[in-house]
This record gives structure tokens, C-alpha cells and sequence, in this order.
């Protein structure tokens, strides 16, 4: 029995090699894997202590002390944290070398792990799966990609396992929430191969387990509202709730993780002047803080300032993350100030170095290759847009709208302008500049302006009681076949879809 099932494992592998396992890590995935590298938060109800001190080198950020040792453990928890600090220097440092000697203390613990196996301890099943998921992440982080699948696969067994053993055990519904999210987004095409290995999600299942899991394990649930937060702007737009509760959150919790995954979610809900505040109080500055403050100063157009801090992150970061992305702005920062000569510099700077691993430097290296194509004023408006800098964005759109443009850069314009429009709260004006660009959808077949147009209208139709028309829209998503971020859109429209069946 044994020996047939080591042959179906076999077998499942040599099919796993010859597959591309990309299309599982969407854009918002390398960001909500930060909550599980930080559960080291473990805080009175007030945030002023921290219970365990176990944790305190990991609160501090400490990443020259040496690992954890892997004995003299009492508990499954006593290897939880251990794991947790191998990985936290793993994923935040990048370095490849670190990799390879913390990625062998993985077998090890799992292996000491078993001497907890009981039928009354629902921390072992627990931690069995989280080490399992945890390490699926860093593979990913590393380029991975085979094996980050198969931890997945294998944490997936151990939860459901786990689950089946202990269902009224509530931190079971964070590593099941995580993972339906996760399976749930993955695109249709692909939908075949996750049930040929037995793997299925429901993003909206998901988002279930997540919210209720409840406060009798205060660290779970905190980790569970900084992921449903990011889940909340990834892949449901919806800003102003993630908002709110980020608000409630730092009211409780004002720790340097919290102010940092908060950045990430205002960042991405087009509010940087609200990231900057966070990241520029926060007393602790992670290896991406430069990095990310420079974006909001790039988005701002404070280019003198985005510049300087995009190098600071260059000359002290070692891994690869971002550095196509940093070298590429601080080459649009130049051009768009006029110098040239610099801009050239450093272009050819971001063509050499770094990688296109992250979906940011993937999006940098397309940039990169259209930029000849893209006209300065556009693209500064699109930036004051991405940042919330609307009043920067309208005045930039007018003096555009003087420029003889042509009819696609016209209903580029247009398309800036609706969501201007949109996210500055002027519904009306929005959905029909929305439906504008969708009427003359021809002319940007390629594009995500067209497909985008119909999601978010939908979302402001939606939001206005006219759920038929909006069901009508969302349904236009996932017709649209050629254009990029599709994969992406049509996740997002139908979840939309689902939430209006609800």
C-alpha cells in the first residue's frame, strides 16, 4: 500500500514538472504572506506587552541574531516561533545563502514535531500545516514555484486533517480561510489541474472562515483582520472598509506590523499621504520601508525626494524585490524633471539588474519596453491617480485635454478621468465616463481599460441598488478574452457576481 501510494506521488511530481505553476501567485499574494512571518504579536488587549518571550528578537526585527535553537522544545508552539524566525529573515532579507541553511531546519522540525502527535493536542495538526504553508510562501518568494505548489498541496492535507480531528479548534479556520482564498483565485483555465490534485477554494468561503474566528485566540485573529484587509483591497476593492478597519486596528494595535501591512493597504487603496504617515512614524523600518516611501513621494511628484530614498533602498537592500521597479522610477523621475542624460542611465540600469520574480518588477519590465510609446503628461497622471493626488491628477488632466491627442490617448484620457472621477466619490460622473470608454471598446481591444470599465462600473452599480444592470457588466468581464490582467479582472467579477447571488 505504502509502495503504491510513493508511485502516485511519483507520478503526480513528473506531471507538477512539466506544468507552469505561475498563474497560482496573483499580485496580492507575495503581500498577504506577511501576517503569517509576524505572528510573533502576541499583545494584551491594550498592545502593551507581549506575552511570550519567546518572540521579543522577533519584535525587534533582530536579523543578525542567530536562529533559534532546535532543542530543548516543550510544545508545538515552541517550533511554530522557531520556524518563524528562520523564515522572517528568509523572506525580508532575501538572501539566497540564508535560504539554503534555514530550508533544511524544516524536515527537522517536522520531524520533531511528531513526538506531540496525541489525539488531545490540537497544536500539533496546527503547526504540521502552518510550517507546511509558511514554507510554500518562501518558495514562492525564491522563485520556487514547483515546490511552493506542493506545500501548498501538502498543507491543504494537513489542515483539512487537522480539521477533521479538531473542528471546533478556531485557528483551523486561518490556514483554511488562507487557502481558500488562495485556490479560489486561481483563473478557470487552470481550475482543471487543482481538482486533478484534489485542490479547491471559494474566496468568499474564505473571507467566512477568516472573520469568524473569534477573539478567544487573540494573535490568530489579529493575523486574520490584517490578511481580510488586504483581501479586502487585492481583491474586493473595497477601500473604504479596509479603511475602517485598519483604523480600529491601529487603535489597538500601534506595533510596527501593523503601521507596515497598513502602508501596504493604503498604498494600494490610492491613498499614499495616509502610507507615509504610517511608515514615517513607525519605529521600526523594515528592509522595504525606503522603498515604499519613496512611492509615495514618486506618486506625489516630490521626484528630488522619491529619487534620494530609492537609493538609500538600492545601495542597503541585498535581495532582488523591487530593484527593476526602484532603478525604473528613479529613471522616470529624471525624465519627467527634464534630465534626460539620467533618465538614459538609468534605464539601462533598470534593463540590468534585478529580476522580474515580483509582479511590480514584472509590471516595471513591461513599462520599460513601452515607455517610448507613453507621453509624460499621461503618465503622471496616472501615478497622481495610483497615490489619491486627485486635485494633482484633474489639473495635470486638463492640460492634457490642450495637447493634440489622438483618438486612443483620447479615450486613454477618458478612462483616467473615470476613475478619478470614481475613487474622488463623484459616482455619476464616473459611470458615464466609464461607459464612455466601454462604447468605443474597439479601439483598446488590448487593453485593460475596456474590461476594467465594465468592472467598475458594476461596482458602482452595484453599490447604487441596480444589481441586474451590474450583473449584466461584471458578465461582460469574463467575455473579454485578449488583454492583460485578465486572469486578475475576471477572479475579481466573480467574486463580484458571488456577492451579489449572496
Amino acid at each position: 500500500m505504502l509502495l503504491k501510494r510513493n508511485l502516485k506521488e511519483v507520478e503526480e511530481r513528473k506531471l507538477l514538472a512539466k506544468k507552469d505553476f505561475f498563474f497560482i501567485k496573483n499580485r496580492w499574494i507575495g503581500l498577504i504572506v506577511y501576517p503569517f512571518f509576524m505572528l510573533f504579536i502576541l499583545l494584551t488587549a491594550n498592545g502593551q506587552a507581549l506575552k511570550d518571550p519567546r518572540l521579543n528578537a522577533l519584535l525587534g526585527f533582530e536579523f543578525d541574531s542567530p536562529p533559534l535553537a532546535t532543542n530543548d522544545i516543550q510544545e508545538p508552539l515552541d517550533l511554530y516561533y522557531q520556524n518563524l524566525s528562520d523564515i522572517l529573515k528568509a523572506i525580508l532579507l532575501e538572501n539566497d545563502e540564508r535560504y539554503e541553511q534555514l530550508e533544511k531546519q524544516k524536515e527537522v522540525r517536522l520531524s520533531q514535531l511528531e513526538q506531540f502527535k496525541s489525539e488531545d493536542n490540537p497544536w500539533y495538526g496546527f503547526v504540521k500545516a502552518e510550517i507546511k504553508l509558511q514554507w510554500a510562501f518562501v518558495n514562492f518568494k525564491f522563485g520556487h514555484d514547483w515546490d511552493a505548489f506542493w506545500g501548498l498541496r501538502s498543507a491543504s492535507k494537513a489542515i483539512n486533517k487537522q480539521n477533521r480531528d479538531f473542528p471546533s479548534f478556531a485557528p483551523n479556520k486561518r490556514t483554511l480561510g488562507v487557502l481558500n482564498i488562495i485556490f479560489g483565485n486561481v483563473p478557470s483555465k487552470n481550475q482543471w489541474l487543482m481538482k486533478l490534485f484534489g485542490l479547491k477554494g471559494n474566496v468568499l468561503e474564505g473571507i467566512d472562515q477568516l472573520e469568524n474566528i473569534g477573539e478567544a485566540y487573540e494573535d490568530i485573529s489579529l493575523e486574520a483582520k490584517l490578511i481580510l484587509s488586504m483581501v479586502q483591497v487585492y481583491l474586493l476593492e473595497d477601500y473604504e472598509q479596509a479603511d475602517q478597519q485598519f483604523s480600529d486596528l491601529l487603535t489597538d494595535y500601534n506595533l510596527p506590523l501593523v503601521q507596515y501591512i497598513g502602508a501596504l493597504v493604503q498604498l494600494k487603496a490610492h491613498d499614499a499621504a495616509k502610507a507615509r504617515e504610517l511608515l514615517v512614524n513607525s519605529p521600526v523600518q523594515f528592509p522595504f520601508h525606503d522603498y515604499l516611501l519613496a512611492e509615495t513621494y514618486f506618486q506625489a511628484q516630490v521626484y528630488d525626494t522619491a529619487i534620494s530614498l530609492y537609493e538609500k533602498f538600492l545601495n542597503e537592500f541585498k535581495g532582488n524585490s523591487y530593484v527593476k521597479d526602484a532603478y525604473l522610477k528613479i529613471g522616470m523621475s529624471y525624465g519627467l524633471s527634464d534630465d534626460l542624460d539620467k533618465y538614459e542611465s538609468y534605464l539601462q540600469l533598470a534593463r540590468a539588474n534585478g529580476n522580474t520574480q515580483s509582479e511590480i518588477d514584472k509590471n516595471a519590465n513591461k513599462l520599460i519596453q513601452d515607455l517610448p510609446n507613453q507621453r509624460p503628461l499621461a503618465l503622471r497622471i496616472r501615478y497622481a491617480i495610483d497615490g489619491g493626488f486627485y486635485d494633482l491628477a484633474k489639473q495635470l488632466i486638463v492640460a492634457h485635454e490642450a495637447t493634440a491627442l489622438s483618438r486612443y490617448e483620447q479615450l486613454e484620457l477618458t478612462y483616467r478621468k473615470a476613475r478619478v472621477n470614481h475613487l474622488s466619490g463623484n459616482s455619476e460622473e464616473a459611470l458615464q465616463l466609464y461607459r464612455s470608454v466601454i462604447e468605443n471598446a474597439d479601439l483598446i481591444s488590448e487593453t485593460y481599460y475596456g474590461p476594467n470599465s465594465f468592472l467598475q462600473a458594476g461596482y458602482l452599480l452595484r453599490d447604487s441598488g441596480n444589481k441586474e444592470e451590474a450583473l449584466m457588466y461584471f458578465e461582460e468581464v469574463l467575455k473579454l478574452k485578449k488583454h492583460p490582467y485578465k486572469a486578475s479582472l475576471d477572479v475579481k467579477a466573480k467574486i463580484a457576481i458571488e456577492r451579489l447571488d449572496r
